[in-house]
Order: C-alpha cells, then structure tokens, then sequence
C-alpha cells in the first residue's frame, strides 16, 4: 500500500523515525492509526505496545520518580548547576513568574 502526504507529515514521521521514537516510518504511521481510532471505537484511549526503542509502561511504574530525575540530569555538569540561585526553591515565584521576592523568615 502506498499512502500519499503531505511533505509537513513526511518531515515529521522521518524525525520520529531519526530520533528513535519508531524503528521505521511504517510503525509511525499504525502507531498514528491505533492511537487515531481506538478512543473512537473503544470510549477511551488504550496505550499501544510499546516498539523496541520505547521503554515499556511498567519499568517506568517501578522506578522511583527520584531514580528517573537523576538519570535525566545526570549529564548536566556541577559548573551548571553551581549558577542555579541558592533560593530558588523558596523564591520558585520569583524566578518562573517574575513575581517581587518573597521576604525570608
């Protein structure tokens, strides 16, 4: 079967395809089609089974969240996180909404 579309949808399943996300164009294309049609025919949106490149559902369940947030900084260098500010968890506001310092207790 030879499916025609747009070179915008060409562009983006090849970079799922380069990123890892799918093996293969082809695996992109029914993943988009389970995902299309399952919560019109089921109610709800059932997950699909995960491709060779994708960890399955229930490793991710096991893990502690701590674990997960470890891994996915891990490769950020000390020198990085030594210019985070040192009141950035107690003046979070401030620094993600631009709102005035709150006065420390």
């Amino acid at each position: 079967m030879t499916l025609n579309v747009s070179k915008d949808v060409e562009r983006s399943i090849n970079a799922a395809v380069q990123s890892g996300r799918f093996p293969s164009a082809d695996e992109a294309v029914t993943a988009a089609w389970i995902a299309f049609t399952q919560p019109q025919s089921q109610g709800k949106a059932v997950p699909s089974q995960p491709t060779p490149t994708q960890e399955s559902p229930d490793a991710a369940a096991d893990k502690p969240i701590w674990e997960e947030i470890l891994e996915l900084t891990a490769d950020v260098p000390d020198e990085e996180w030594d210019k985070l500010p040192t009141d950035l968890a107690e003046q979070h506001d401030h620094y993600i909404y631009g709102t005035p310092k709150r006065p420390v207790s």
